[in-house]
């Protein structure tokens, strides 16, 4: 058992190594952080407004120089997926240029969406 303990030790020090380095490397300060559950390098590592991490993500980034401004296009990307039921794409395909849905795409459906609001709103009025 004292293998065990030692080696969670040292991954909680490697990962608060990664830690440093990525709050570092995006600009963010450590209090307005916090790993999901307490579970540290298990779980999501949380940041900013509400942005989430895998630790795989973290190491991801640090390795491969990903920006904040990366990370967050990235994470708009996925919630336009998302909103329009597209599929997901992780932060590496992303980030290497994977094929992606034009923003036209989402542009277009945004204003169909508006239209739409508005169509059922005025029958909404009619009644």
């Amino acid at each position: 058992m004292e293998n065990l303990e030692q080696m969670r030790k040292n991954f909680e020090k490697a990962v608060a190594d990664y830690v440093a380095v990525f709050l570092k490397q995006f600009e963010l300060d450590e209090s307005d952080c916090w790993w999901v559950g307490d579970r540290i390098g298990v779980d999501n590592f949380c940041f900013g407004d509400f942005y989430a991490i895998s630790l795989n993500e973290m190491i991801y980034c640090i390795e491969n120089g990903v920006t904040y401004d990366e990370f967050v296009a990235h994470m708009d990307y996925l919630l336009k997926c998302d909103e329009y039921n597209f599929p997901l794409m992780n932060l590496k395909a992303w980030h290497t240029g994977a094929p992606r849905i034009p923003q036209e795409t989402f542009d277009r459906l945004d204003g169909l969406k508006r239209d739409l609001d508005e169509a059922i709103k005025n029958e909404r009025e009619k009644f």
